[in-house]
């Protein structure tokens, strides 16, 4: 994590790194150490992995880490990442485990619980990431729910950090 830290400081421009972290990495204050000075603006996306056993340790945990540093819980409805996540912590990310998001465009069930999970975080501050997206046709339903961020295939690629430059991504 400090060496993807240290290679995105001076790269990202306005954009955010986002690191996958453990809550109980988060609870133990490894954050802390390994994030403190990043000089880039970071969002921690707290895995499916793990139960979190006491949200108020995520929350100090994150109250000492500064302002430059948001919570997003990764891969909601998967795993550990329940909704009570999303209600205990209010992060300022909820990303949607992509098997909300396959297939989107021909599942009404799947859509309107996307719809209801948009209007939830529009009230609450928070804001929906769709994973996974691969069709111009989930892309699109997503869209019309109003989710304006995602990553999948169909959008890009992963690549290694020195590519960022290529994209025209620099501080």
């Amino acid at each position: 994590m400090a060496a993807a830290v240290a290679a995105a400081a001076d790269r990202l421009g306005d954009a955010w790194l986002s690191v996958n972290v453990s809550p109980g990495f988060l609870a133990a204050g490894g954050a802390e150490h390994e994030f403190s000075g990043a000089g880039c603006d970071l969002v921690l996306e707290l895995t499916e992995h793990d139960p979190v056993h006491d949200y108020g340790e995520i929350t100090r945990a994150l109250d000492r880490l500064g302002p430059g540093v948001q919570l997003s819980i990764d891969d909601a409805g998967a795993g550990y990442a329940c909704l009570t996540h999303v209600l205990s912590l209010q992060p300022a990310f909820v990303k949607l485990d992509r098997g909300w998001v396959m297939g989107i465009d021909a599942d009404p069930a799947r859509q309107a619980l996307v719809a209801g999970l948009q209007s939830f975080a529009t009230r609450t501050g928070s804001t929906l990431i769709a994973e996974g997206i691969e069709t111009e046709a989930e892309l699109r339903i997503l869209r019309s729910l109003d989710v304006r961020l995602g990553q999948g295939f169909l959008l890009g690629r992963p690549q290694p950090i020195g590519a960022l430059a290529a994209c025209g991504v620099s501080r």
